[in-house]
């Protein structure tokens, strides 16, 4: 809650972002937003002038425009402490709403505690102890930082629908207009994690096993706003390597256009039919990875098509090598009910949510630095060094 509470999203990037789905709520935006004495003569204003009841967004907000809502209504207040008292008067509506009774609120944070523990980082000693108790030699730790604790734990292909929709196009543009940039990949695999390199949006998410680079992505930028140490926790024999048959069968779904992996999704889905007639179905998916592994036994389980994968990446780049990467590659997933959620690191049932506080960001950097955990350490190529050197002076 800490970007309502807070007022931390700009009035503009909302406006713009709204406008940009062309919808109805940007008109919210257009005027200053009202004293909360105001607010509620507004609010019925808006619906009068855009002719439209409340009841028929009720089911078909997008994203944005439910979080332009909440910044709307939490902007009507003058006050930090104000929005901070204003949400605590809203727990028992939510709870009641949602059959809940044991949501708290805690420093910005809403959370289920029957669920989650929230743990605030505040200081590398407490980072160092935490790691040290979740040591296990069956297991492996894996890590990720966001340097917005709101960030949601996806692949960039997945945080818009147009580049999702378009995964397709996407991976060929770049293929053809740079071929000379994969000619040496040998695999689709490999095709992936060098756009990802580049920054074109992939199924692929990336993570370390190095718990101080994570730190260094959880606190780099947003210098406002609280960050989130994300901790993995994977059983060794569930960690795929890059010749795994499955992370084959996945890293060749962006070859396919949208309306065939639908198809794929909802053959996945079908549990009237066979595991015989599922592969049958996907027949043009299994000759897409046989191209490629001609060895390969012509036999998907479905589940993996709908699971997310840790796996143990190659060190062809010094990117990689720098920030001991990994990545987990992403089947046809349910956005609303995450998959990689479930592999965060649980104690006693209970999910455990580490947070950088905002204030501690810059005195963590300045750690990091000592032990050259920087942007040009991090991002060994020479534009990102130069921008370094350039931001020390």
């Amino acid at each position: 809650m800490s970007e309502y509470i807070y007022s931390r999203i700009k009035k503009e990037e909302m406006y713009y972002k709204l406008s940009r789905e062309n919808s109805r709520f940007a008109k919210l935006y257009r005027r200053p937003i009202p004293k909360h004495e105001n607010a509620l003569g507004r609010w019925n204003e808006f619906f009068h002038e855009t002719n439209v009841l409340y009841a028929d967004y009720r089911l078909t907000l997008s994203l944005t425009e439910a979080k332009a809502i909440v910044n709307w209504v939490y902007r009507t207040y003058n006050t930090v402490a104000e929005r901070k008292n204003k949400t605590l008067e809203i727990l028992p509506v939510i709870n009641q709403a949602f059959n809940l009774n044991d949501l708290v609120f805690a420093d910005s944070i809403i959370y289920q505690e029957s669920r989650v523990d929230i743990i605030f980082v505040n200081t590398i000693e407490k980072l160092l102890r935490i790691i040290k108790n979740i040591s296990n030699p069956e297991r492996t730790i894996f890590f990720r930082g966001h340097s917005d604790s709101n960030y949601s734990l996806l692949p960039s292909i997945m945080r818009r629908n147009e580049w999702l929709e378009h995964e397709c196009d996407l991976y060929n543009e770049l293929t053809i207009e740079c071929p000379s940039d994969f000619s040496k990949c040998e695999s689709h695999l490999d095709i992936l994690v060098e756009m990802q390199h580049y920054g074109l949006p992939t199924r692929l998410l990336d993570v370390t096993k190095n718990p101080l680079v994570a730190l260094y992505f959880a606190c780099v930028d947003s210098p406002n706003t609280n960050g989130e140490l994300v901790v993995f926790d994977i059983k060794n024999s569930d960690i795929k390597f890059p010749g795994s048959d499955t992370v084959s069968i996945l890293a060749s779904l962006p070859l396919f256009q949208h309306n065939m992996k639908n198809h794929f999704l909802k053959l996945a889905h079908d549990h009237t039919i066979s595991d015989s007639e599922f592969n049958q179905g996907i027949d043009r998916l299994l000759h897409e990875v046989k191209l490629e592994k001609p060895a390969f036994r012509e036999q998907v389980n479905r589940n993996d098509l709908l699971s997310c994968f840790f796996v143990q990446a190659e060190k062809k780049n010094s990117r990689i090598i720098k920030q001991d990467g990994a990545f987990i590659i992403c089947g046809l997933i349910d956005i609303e009910n995450n998959v990689i959620n479930n592999h965060r690191y649980n104690e006693n049932g209970k999910t455990q949510i580490y947070i950088i506080h905002h204030r501690k960001k810059h005195e963590f950097l300045d750690y990091l630095n000592t032990f050259s955990i920087n942007k040009a350490q991090l991002f060994p190529e020479i534009s990102d060094v130069a921008s370094h050197i350039k931001n020390k002076y």
